[in-house]
């Protein structure tokens, strides 16, 4: 079940080259882990020169990764016209309103015109980068996908070492203001520890669907649960409840309607061990006991606000804001800027609903919401004809839950890994033939 309804066939392709190898895109995801944290090292809310931060914000390392990817693929034969023309009708008609109006609050009614037209022309890079993808792979095998899981496994590894030493070798407190440091923004290339948990619980969700898929074809390793455990102890040492929660659902899908699950009781009984043995090494290495880092902390009592992380007054001031631009919102970074002085301040909304709206408005918001459950219902029926997908299915699945709490759709680095998980499910199917895996 393709995205495209007219024969595969039609979009140019050179076949005298390899198609892009899934390790080349794992290795490019854990090259700018790293870099991203070497270039983006700071002990404090912001970087201490505006146009870094700028480029933390709209993350460019990733950007430029996707743009010359896109190279890449042209170079090699893509037709991003071709590619237009296989577009069901539906998403062209979407397609087409959404570049009509969502430029329009950026131009207009922003109040940071030049940052939000930049993030506006980044979000048309990452469908292109999808695309570049898509025509990079042909088919995804068993030996393609260990050695993209091995590739993101090898770059958190060493982003644990970068981690540790922010940490262990910071600067006296005496020359930091107040007197202190707030730990949860010092995670390298990390805005907050919040993203950096979602990159981690996106990543696990790959590893750990990795590891069932490929026992489900009679091979067992034991490497693959101690990546298991490195990731699992990275996301609960993060504290983020909204990566728990998408991977509960992302696995829950799997298991429900894919039948992927444990071999046998021997893998149960090892992935009980590494749950346990990551929960104990999240536990103990919590940082200066700071409760930012607990996924319960001893303040937090059962009521929506604490539950949400205070989202759910926050949801509610935006609303009322983006009541007053409903049509064409007021662009990109408009929650920084947008509501009364008192209120909340973050550079985006957590939430991707309230975030398209009050960026793009009420007709830029219906094209694309229709276009992303679209692509996300095909990319579902896709895994079930190509099985070995569903370890790119799965993180997808968990980035697109993470969405509804945080800025999965606003940052590069989660979008990016959105892009390259629609990119390979739907290039899988180019073969025409089902379950490719070897």
């Amino acid at each position: 079940m393709e995205l495209f309804d007219k024969p595969q066939a039609a979009i140019p392709t050179r076949r005298d080259l390899k198609p892009l190898p899934l390790l080349a895109m794992g290795g490019l995801i854990s090259a700018l882990l790293v870099l991203n944290g070497l270039l983006f090292r700071t002990y404090g809310i912001t970087m201490t020169s505006p146009s870094m931060e700028a480029a933390r914000q709209l993350g460019l390392p990733y950007v430029i990764a996707e743009i010359g990817t896109i190279i890449y693929a042209l170079r090699r034969g893509l037709d991003v016209r071709e590619v237009w023309k296989q577009l069901p009708r539906n998403l062209r008609v979407c397609a087409i309103i959404f570049l009509a109006f969502f430029w329009v609050g950026s131009a207009f009614y922003s109040k940071v015109t030049p940052l939000a037209i930049a993030q506006n022309i980044i979000f048309l890079i990452h469908p292109l980068f999808a695309i570049a993808v898509y025509h990079s792979v042909s088919c995804v095998s068993a030996q393609g996908l260990r050695a993209f899981a091995v590739a993101v496994s090898g770059g958190l590894l060493i982003f644990c070492g970068m981690t540790a030493s922010a940490f262990l070798n910071h600067p006296p407190l005496s020359t930091m203001p107040d007197n202190m440091i707030i730990w949860q923004f010092i995670i390298p290339g990390f805005i907050s520890v919040r993203l950096f948990g979602a990159f981690c619980g996106a990543i696990f969700c790959f590893l750990l669907a990795q590891l069932l898929f490929d026992e489900e074809r009679g091979r067992r390793g034991y490497l693959p649960y101690l990546w298991v455990t490195l990731c699992a102890a990275m996301t609960l040492w993060s504290g983020t409840r909204n990566a728990v929660l998408g991977i509960a659902v992302a696995m829950t899908i799997l298991l429900l309607v894919y039948r992927l699950r444990p071999a046998n009781m021997t893998s149960f009984a090892l992935l009980i061990l590494c749950a346990a043995t990551a929960f104990l090494l999240a536990t103990i290495l919590v940082p200066y006991g700071d409760p930012t880092f607990m996924l319960i902390a001893s303040h937090d009592s059962a009521t929506a606000e604490s539950i949400s992380g205070g989202r759910a007054s926050y949801w509610s001031a935006l609303w009322s804001a983006y009541k007053s631009v409903p049509i064409f919102g007021a662009g990109p970074f408009a929650s920084y800027w947008i509501l009364p002085a008192g209120e909340q301040i973050h550079v985006q909304p957590h939430n991707i609903i309230l975030q398209f709206l009050l960026s793009w408005g009420l007709l830029a918001t219906v094209a694309s919401v229709a276009m992303l459950p679209y692509a996300t219902w095909r990319a579902h029926l896709a895994a079930l004809r190509h099985r070995n997908v569903l370890p790119f299915l799965a993180m997808l699945d968990c980035l697109l839950v993470m969405s509804m709490f945080d800025g999965m759709a606003h940052f590069a680095q989660p979008l990016m890994l959105m892009m390259i998980c629609f990119g390979v499910i739907f290039g899988s199917t180019k073969s025409g033939q089902t379950d490719t895996a070897q």
